[in-house]
């Protein structure tokens, strides 16, 4: 009965720490995509422009390659695909619950697809991206849709109902809590106006 146990303590803490590792090596992963979206120039070279350019991508070719990748496919939406992966790690690694990353997949395509809607429909010239616009060919191909004739019905409610849309799966995505937000806001004004009545 002792080994059982044992044996199973071991595993759990096996286990436990490969969620850990997993959980870190998505935050560094994503941390890197961060810093290449952000670092991102239309003009470094990449799948499509020669080599022989100077890059200004922080993370140079792997970084331009990576950040056109992204863009090219969603547009400026890629942007939040960063922040998704960032706090479902952290939650994987505080909740030693590994299948978070797969009902973050899921809303994290969701928001992709929406988003990249909206930046084609809305914004297609906002910040110039090469070859496939601010929605990428995603948002170019949605826009060939019965979605597209769905938008134009009614331009000034589609607006609003996809920045919803894209807003809500992104906040499910990364596990958002209103009731623990909530307590942290509290914790928040708290300790503000303890600090305003002691001055």
């Amino acid at each position: 009965m002792e080994i059982k146990k044992i044996a199973n303590s071991i595993v759990n803490f096996g286990i436990n720490r490969f969620i850990e590792v997993l959980g870190l090596s998505i935050v560094v992963m994503a941390t890197l995509l961060l810093i290449s979206l952000i670092s991102f120039s239309p003009d470094d070279p990449n799948f499509i422009f020669p080599e022989g350019t100077h890059i200004k991508n922080f993370l140079g070719y792997r970084g331009s390659f990576s950040a056109d990748l992204f863009f090219q496919s969603f547009g400026l939406i890629a942007f939040l695909i960063p922040f998704s992966l960032i706090f479902t790690a952290i939650n994987i690694i505080f909740n030693k619950k590994i299948f978070l990353i797969i009902k973050s997949t899921f809303f994290t395509i969701l928001y992709l697809l929406f988003g990249s809607l909206f930046f084609s429909n809305f914004y297609p010239n906002f910040f110039e991206l090469y070859i496939n616009g601010n929605g990428g060919f995603v948002g170019k191909y949605l826009d060939t849709t019965f979605l597209n004739s769905l938008i134009s019905f009614n331009l000034q409610t589609s607006y609003f109902i996809l920045i919803l849309m894209v807003s809500v799966f992104f906040l499910i995505s990364v596990q958002f809590n209103i009731g623990l937000f909530y307590k942290f806001l509290k914790k928040i004004f708290a300790f503000l106006f303890s600090r305003k009545q002691r001055s």
